[in-house]
């Protein structure tokens, strides 16, 4: 398995994470029903949607490395990467707002 192969297993592998991650918490503010706040509600909603791009993503950097190769597909890591550790970002500010 090349470099840019092991990358995508790993970065699919992340997303499905920081999925289970924002499922428990889209419960957790669901659960506490009108106590959660206007902002925790919100950003449920916007994080969802930065999880769904970075899924599209990835799937265009996968069928990049999969048509033009490794070498084509060093831009796209370098813009993934910058992506992942925005969505990480986030869905660290989320989580600990929610407590």
């Amino acid at each position: 398995m090349t470099k840019s192969y092991e990358f995508v297993a790993e970065a699919r592998a992340g997303l499905d994470q920081i999925d289970a991650e924002l499922s428990a918490l889209e419960t957790k503010v669901k659960a506490s029903g009108k106590a959660a706040d206007d902002w925790t509600c919100d950003q449920a909603g916007k994080l969802r949607a930065d999880w769904q791009k970075a899924r599209t993503e990835m799937r265009k950097i996968a069928d990049r490395i999969e048509t033009e190769g490794d070498e084509a597909a060093r831009d796209a890591k370098a813009q993934a990467e910058r992506h992942w550790a925005a969505l990480k970002a986030a869905v660290k500010a989320y989580r600990d707002h929610v407590g």
